[in-house]
């Protein structure tokens, strides 16, 4: 721990907690679903198809020989996402905010003539990894109800 930064209050911990947890209630309230990051794999496949992975605003991806790493925003430490194999170069390289899951999953099916169900997977698992590690997000904020193209 850095001693000469300083710590959040709790109390502004509290609030902002609070405040978050009130917007969520209230887009409840209108209608709009929310849900935890956690939760995310316990979506149907077809969702989970239908997310939209990016990269999270100011994180720094780092090549490195033989692995990628990245280093999160306001952090010192650097993180180990993947082996560089070109399966992994390949996916990760679509997590643009643009293509789905399930669009990368055909590009990487195409490209290593993998059988779809291997390369959903393996795109899945790797965004699951990542979103753990704080690095990706779904660009669509709510489930998507549309199925798998």
């Amino acid at each position: 721990m850095i001693d000469w930064l300083p710590q959040p209050d709790q109390r502004r911990l509290f609030f902002r907690y609070l405040a978050r947890e009130t917007v969520v209630w209230f887009e409840e309230l209108l209608g709009k679903p929310n849900m935890e990051l956690a939760d995310l794999p316990k979506l149907p496949p077809e969702a989970i198809a239908a997310l939209i992975p990016r990269v999270c605003p100011g994180v720094e991806i780092i090549p490195e020989e033989g692995r990628v790493s990245a280093r999160l925003p306001g952090a010192t430490e650097i993180v180990v996402l993947f082996p560089n194999g070109e399966a992994n170069l390949l996916v990760f390289n679509r997590f643009n905010g643009e293509n789905t899951i399930g669009q990368v999953a055909g590009d990487l099916s195409s490209a290593l003539a993998w059988p779809r169900e291997r390369s959903f997977a393996h795109v899945k698992d790797l965004f699951f990894r990542l979103v753990r590690l704080r690095v990706c997000l779904p660009s669509n904020t709510a489930p998507p109800q549309a199925g798998v193209k």
